[in-house]
């Protein structure tokens, strides 16, 4: 007899879209799991690096939705993750390129 849908839904796993999709919730749980004080207080300095794949689960997320709409128009792409691309554009910038004051030397 078998699950003939146990072997429609592994042959839809390798597709494009929802290897994607799958991909990135499973980097979602960890970091939603991990959110909150109690969390951030038991993990110490492990939180940081665990919390930059959110990186990775929202360039996933954009493949994904993406090759869902069949890597259609651009526009919707750039409304939907534009705000996430300017946040991290802000952030290299003010790591890396921004002026900062001159230090005082000790005499």
């Amino acid at each position: 007899m078998g699950y003939p849908f146990a072997a429609r839904i592994l042959g839809e796993v390798t597709k494009f879209d929802i290897l994607t999709g799958w991909l990135a919730f499973l980097v979602f749980i960890p970091l939603a799991a991990t959110s909150n004080d109690w969390a951030l207080r038991k993990l110490g300095t492990v939180w940081k690096p665990l919390q930059r794949w959110t990186y990775a689960a929202a360039v996933l997320t954009l493949l994904h939705w993406a090759s869902l709409h069949n890597w259609g128009s651009w526009v919707p792409a750039a409304i939907h993750f534009g705000p996430l691309a300017a946040l991290s554009l802000y952030r290299v910038w003010y790591q890396y390129f921004r002026k900062r004051p001159a230090r005082a030397v000790a005499a």
